[in-house]
């Protein structure tokens, strides 16, 4: 079999966002892609495709990071990496999430993709990392990432990364402006079309002239826009700016009108409250969202904003890539199409919206599997000791082990049970215990003390993490990630030891490698580890 040409594989971080989705589902046919996620593929509604291995990982766990980056090479390795994954929320507040994900994420990220020979580092920014209004004019390739707001700092500070790292790894930049699709899903937008179309008393109201302007990107036009940047190779030297953006920009007023037409069939009058009330009524909204702990999604920090305007000038872009974007998909264009999707398909609407709006905290199984990797070493070797002591438990096949291969052995078990909690996957462990199980029963293993086995890594796992503060509330889920797979592990074992005892068993014939058989050729090993990766989802 044949492996993929490098060029035609690519490394993808947050492939479970928007963006991320949306790449996938277009690249899938024609790439070979490792989607890196927090999230898993089922969860997120990513696409399921024998070209997509999906490994499930925090970019904020240096460790974890590069144990899957050494899985991306032993599979082959990729040629581009995109990095998308990034946190970014609309409370204006400084998250600690703002260093962890897109400065820490970004520099873990960029060291495993130099320890793993990337052939390029595309990295995700945004327009909003720079200032604007700008004196000078319009926002550029050229110009500093020099915006004042908290995920504008985060950015500068990735970009500053990207550009550290160009001396040894070629990268690109790649600042986005607001993407949309035709079910809206960019939480600004969302909300004044919300608001807009809604009967509330703020239906009609604009802050100040209703001039503040940004630019839009339909998500069709910016997979158009990788799609050509993939073609070109990123060069060594200096960092490669580019701007994923229409020209101009969009300001509420014009998208106002717009909405107010498709909706109603006729304009509305819009209400225009000068800027200083408008920053009151923020502060009001939120002292009130605040006392009913139902914050809103508009806040203060957004009144500094009103009336201004963030034009783009991206001729550099189009012409070095060939791309423009499609006239068909510029938001005053589009909306109707939004407008038409809210009335048509409304539940869906809101769902979509809805989860993009909602940023859930840490989930549970990402802090399960953080707690095992945590503990394994403690665990493992408690396991050992226990074993150890051959007149605590029946350990006819376990006990005539040696020490060192019956520890590597436990661990292997360990790990199968964490990649389980990793990627949601109960099968992982049951089909690896159905596997061997024959071969256990052949050398003399029980079946009563490998499911006391499976017991007992149970038993010091539930030690473990007992009074842990941040597993607290999750007895449910430890349940369901621990308890049950170990208990469906060794149903499964104790199903296969009864068909063998009902069963003759003959000697296995001894292994004989022909003269000059050859051995697994470099390009074979890494498809084999490629279609397990594909598998492990």
């Amino acid at each position: 079999m044949s492996s993929r040409p490098p060029d035609k594989t690519i490394v993808l971080t947050g492939a479970s966002g928007f963006v991320g989705r949306h790449l996938l589902e277009d690249l899938k046919a024609d790439y070979r892609i490792f989607a890196i996620a927090r999230r898993s593929q089922h969860d997120c509604g990513a696409p399921i495709h024998p070209n997509i291995a999906w490994m499930r990982v925090d970019i904020g766990d240096r460790e974890g990071l590069a144990r899957t980056f050494r899985e991306v090479a032993t599979a082959g390795g990729a040629r581009f990496l995109v990095h998308l994954a990034a946190y970014y929320d609309f409370t204006g507040r400084d998250n600690p999430e703002y260093r962890r994900t897109n400065v820490e994420g970004t520099r873990n990220v960029l060291e495993a993709a130099l320890a793993s020979r990337i052939g390029g580092f595309i990295f995700a920014s945004s327009v909003a990392a720079c200032a604007f209004p700008r004196p000078e004019g319009p926002v550029d390739e050229t110009t500093p990432p020099d915006g004042e707001h908290v995920y504008a700092w985060s950015k500068r500070e990735g970009e500053r990364l990207v550009r550290q790292f160009a001396a040894l790894i070629p990268t690109r930049i790649a600042r986005f402006g607001a993407i949309y699709s035709d079910w809206c899903e960019y939480p600004p937008l969302y909300v004044f079309l919300r608001t807009w179309l809604g009967s509330g008393p703020r239906s009609r109201v604009l802050g100040g002239r209703g001039e503040m302007a940004i630019p839009y990107i339909h998500v069709r036009d910016l997979v158009a826009f990788f799609r050509r940047l993939l073609v070109f190779p990123c060069d060594p030297g200096p960092t490669d700016v580019l701007v994923a953006s229409t020209e101009g920009s969009t300001s509420l007023r014009r998208l106002f009108d717009l909405a107010c037409q498709s909706y109603y069939g006729r304009r509305r009058t819009p209400l225009f409250v000068p800027a200083l009330l408008a920053r009151l009524g923020l502060l009001m909204l939120d002292l009130g969202g605040r006392a009913i702990r139902r914050p809103p999604f508009e806040r203060p920090w957004m009144g500094s904003y009103i009336d201004r305007r963030l034009e783009v000038d991206n001729q550099r872009t189009r012409e070095r890539l060939g791309w423009s974007p499609n006239p068909r998909f510029q938001i005053e264009r589009r909306l109707p199409f939004l407008i038409e999707r809210l009335k048509s398909e409304p539940f869906e609407w809101l769902a979509r919206n809805t989860a993009v709006l909602t940023r859930e905290p840490m989930r549970p199984d990402l802090r399960i599997y953080h707690a095992l990797l945590e503990g394994e070493d403690q665990v493992v070797a408690a396991l050992a000791k226990y074993l150890a002591r051959p007149t605590e438990g029946p350990w006819t096949g376990l006990a005539r082990m040696d020490p060192a291969e019956r520890d590597w052995y436990v661990r292997l078990l360990y790990r199968l049970l964490l990649n389980s909690v990793q990627n949601s996957n109960r099968m992982l462990l049951l089909n690896y215990l159905a596997m061997t199980a024959r071969r256990r029963f052949e050398l003399g293993f029980t079946g009563e003390e490998l499911g006391q086995l499976l017991d007992r890594i149970g038993t010091e796992i539930r030690s473990w993490v007992a009074g842990r503060r941040d597993l607290a509330g999750l007895d449910r889920e430890l349940h369901e990630r621990i308890t049950v797979p170990l208990e469906l592990g060794k149903d499964e074992l104790l199903d296969q030891y009864e068909r063998f005892a009902n069963s003759p068993v003959e000697p296995p014939p001894p292994a004989v490698a022909s003269p000059g058989e050859p051995q697994l050729a470099p390009g074979q090993l890494a498809e084999t580890i490629w279609q397990c990766l594909v598998q492990r989802r």
